[in-house]
């Protein structure tokens, strides 16, 4: 048998004034459930926070929305570039695969397998033969492990005049790209390793990276491929020193301005993006089907 809901809870008259008396002189900061207890202890009655509720849904303030997450977009390649890492194994034994990506096209410029984890000599090696080749990027975003603050490391980006940008911790959504990228070479190895047991983890990472890099068009990029965006969509960057300047100046304001501890640490990260925005190379809240077919110039 369906068993009987029970009757709403009634409340008398007097009882829902003081009730709505004890909220209002409170500031509306004693919610139900608080009211209740609070009831009880005056003994005016046992009431359910639900029925508290009711008795004080007009006195509420509604909250107020949540603002959209802010997302940014570059446009044009070579302004940043992501490093990040991801784990594997082969016959028991733990490998790093370090993978570095223009944040623009999507494009890995460098990647390299490790026996992991990745020492600051192995990061330094596959960056430095990526700034060599394709010319390094304005800014360098990557999370805030510490092989990031060991001085090779600190005086390569220095020496390539390359700012360093530290993603916000526990908020893998800055590095949204980056990490749907490693979820695709993972992918693309473990379908490959099915169909073809005899491959080596170094032969289908470099199928994975050829797949996703030169052949696969993608329809984020509008149908291109990352290859594609990364040669085509080129400008000139502006002055290294200059940029470089602007961040710093545009970073003690802000930290002087600062009004939290929370405000404070993220100085460094917020004047990357508005000196970037200033440059017109990074904008905010873009809609990645056309941003991607944008054509910048800087002088």
């Amino acid at each position: 048998m369906l068993k009987k809901l029970g009757r709403p809870e009634v409340i008398p008259v007097e009882t829902r004034w003081k009730i709505r008396e004890c909220y209002r002189g409170h500031y509306g900061q004693w919610g139900p459930r608080v009211l209740s207890i609070w009831a009880k202890r005056q003994r005016i009655g046992g009431f359910s926070p639900g029925a508290i509720a009711r008795v004080i849904a007009d006195l509420r303030e509604q909250p107020e929305p949540k603002p959209a997450l802010r997302r940014y977009e570059l446009t044009a390649p070579g302004v940043m570039w992501s490093e990040d890492g991801a784990g594997f194994r082969e016959r028991g034994r733990k490998k790093e695969l370090l993978v570095l990506q223009d944040e623009y096209s999507r494009y890995k410029t460098n990647h390299r397998l490790v026996s992991g984890p990745a020492a600051s000599g192995d990061v330094c090696g596959y960056l430095r033969q990526a700034f060599d080749k394709y010319g390094p990027p304005l800014v360098l975003k990557h999370d805030g492990g510490s092989i990031f603050h060991e001085t090779e490391v600190r005086e390569l980006l220095r020496q390539y005049g390359v700012v360093s940008l530290v993603s916000p911790p526990r908020y893998p959504q800055y590095n949204g790209k980056k990490e749907r990228s490693i979820r695709d070479i993972k992918s693309y190895e473990r379908a490959m390793r099915r169909h073809e047991p005899d491959s080596t983890l170094v032969g289908r990472i470099d199928a994975a990276i050829q797949d996703l890099n030169e052949d696969r068009p993608r329809p984020v990029l509008g149908g291109r491929t990352a290859r594609e965006l990364f040669d085509n969509d080129r400008i000139a960057l502006p002055n290294r020193v200059e940029f470089i300047d602007e961040v710093r100046a545009t970073e003690r304001t802000l930290r002087q301005d600062a009004r939290s501890r929370k405000e404070l640490r993220s100085a460094r990260r917020r004047a990357i993006e508005e000196v970037l925005s200033a440059y017109g190379l990074l904008v905010n809240n873009a809609d990645v089907s056309t941003y991607f077919h944008a054509k910048v110039a800087t002088k």
